[in-house]
């Protein structure tokens, strides 16, 4: 199933919008920007719970697979659920990205236990900037609608990783990226979890996302190597890098002209069968440089 949905690409002239608004090719002008947020798309949004069973070949309602988003005229933003490696079912534990409003960083009345930073609440953002559990508000600068993103590739994994690209051949250099830890990731490093994940700062342990780049031949761009980003660090007692709590920028400019972008994770609580530490982020305000 594919959205033919779309939203306005570029707007008039709006500090609100997050673009620049000269449309100069002279050496030392300011280039032009266009901000995907995620908001007002008419995307189907991960449901009706933050496990987000829409998002599984087992759901009878409405459900998600893939979406379209405008950039400009005639130039589409794509992502979705992978497919299995191994069939053509559509499932998110297969890896892919989608869109959500959840934000619970601890238990509802009617649950308890470890729920709250467990895969039944894979879809929230850990966003303390944000009231808990009231599910507005708690994208990047106050805005409602993220993306969530999941999977890696690896001899073990299951799954395969989470992507976005462009229609046709478009490419765009991609600026920047908010990222911040789901409920589901920002738990399982601080206590760790009931399937074998351990506390990574008490396990002087690490955890980073990647970001591979790709051209619309499927070359490998930034002579094929990845711009990454520690989300914990806990290694060096004097220089840790603590797990981020809100929303944190990611420049990816250094991957160059991109068609597709590919997330990758690696992590130092891992086994036999994997990764250990759930391969998952958030994502929001894509910030692409437009070719003007």
């Amino acid at each position: 199933m594919k959205f033919s949905l779309r939203i306005l690409s570029i707007a008039m002239c709006s500090a609100a919008l997050l673009t620049s608004c000269s449309d100069s090719d002279d050496e030392g002008s300011t280039p032009l920007y266009h901000i995907i947020d995620f908001e007002n798309t008419g995307i189907t949004l991960a449901g009706p719970t933050s496990y987000g069973a829409n998002l599984y070949e087992s759901y009878t309602g409405t459900r998600f697979t893939t979406g379209q988003i405008a950039v400009e005229e005639g130039v589409d933003f794509i992502f979705g659920i992978n497919e299995s490696l191994y069939d053509d079912e559509i499932n998110f534990w297969n890896g892919g990205m989608v869109l959500s409003q959840w934000n619970y960083r601890s238990n509802p009345a009617d649950q308890s236990g470890d729920w709250w930073m467990s895969y039944n609440n894979q879809c929230s953002v850990y966003n303390t900037a944000s009231t808990d559990g009231t599910n507005t508000g708690a994208g990047a600068g106050g805005s409602n609608t993220f993306a969530v993103i999941n999977g890696y590739q690896d001899n073990n994994s299951m799954s395969s990783m989470a992507q976005f690209s462009f229609s046709g051949t478009a490419s765009y250099v991609v600026e920047s990226v908010m990222i911040c830890p789901p409920s589901y990731l920002y738990g399982t490093i601080e206590l760790g979890n009931a399937f074998g994940s351990t506390p990574l700062k008490e396990n002087a342990g690490w955890f980073k996302i990647m970001a591979y780049g790709f051209d619309a031949q499927g070359n490998a761009t930034n002579g094929g190597n990845a711009v990454e980003k520690y989300i914990c660090d806990y290694r060096n007692a004097s220089a840790q890098v603590a797990t981020p709590s809100t929303w944190q920028e990611w420049n990816l400019s250094e991957l160059g002209a991109v068609h597709t972008v590919k997330f990758q994770f690696q992590g130092s609580d891992a086994g036999a069968y994997g990764l250990n530490t759930p391969a998952y982020m958030c994502l929001d305000n894509i910030k692409l440089r437009l070719n003007r």
